[in-house]
């Protein structure tokens, strides 16, 4: 290369690699741009508070644990992901309560409303029967809360 005043400049090996990084770089840069990665916005979390259709063939266990999580965060108006990681140890949901600012009963409120809420998804996808249905909304109402929470953990693998 000439430089200023008609000196020769010669690139090193090291300084070669360098320009070639940078305008590969840049390549990279302009075509994730041109391709509308400026504009990328992470999906929002489903709506915890709408009706959940299971889909055919399904985990039932696993779809009765996510429809539960989803009445429970509805009621509490947080997201199924953040109570479902509550819900994966006591600490962690004593500390989700403490951060939310929940009481004990809030969330035994909530968990009994998922529950209620798992069984009206079941039924509606045709799961469980009618007769079915009764018998565990009365069981979602007299089944000591802590033993509830267990069977939605159970379902999500915990």
């Amino acid at each position: 290369m000439v430089g200023e005043g008609g000196s020769t400049v010669t690139l090193t090996r090291e300084l070669r690699w360098l320009i070639a990084s940078a305008v590969v770089a840049g390549a990279l840069i302009l075509g994730y741009a041109a391709a509308g990665g400026a504009d990328y916005k992470p999906a929002a979390p489903p709506d915890p508070c709408r009706a959940r259709n299971w889909p055919k063939p399904n985990d039932f266990t696993e779809q009765a644990a996510l429809s539960a999580l989803d009445g429970a965060a509805c009621k509490l108006g947080v997201s199924r992901e953040q109570l479902g990681l509550a819900f994966t140890s006591k600490d962690r949901l004593k500390q989700f309560q403490k951060d939310q600012g929940f009481s004990d009963g809030q969330i035994q409120d909530a968990a009994r409303a998922g529950i209620l809420r798992a069984v009206d998804d079941a039924e509606r996808s045709g799961e469980i029967s009618g007769f079915e249905a009764i018998a565990l909304r009365l069981a979602a109402r007299v089944v000591p809360v802590d033993r509830l929470i267990e069977l939605v953990q159970q379902g999500l693998g915990g």
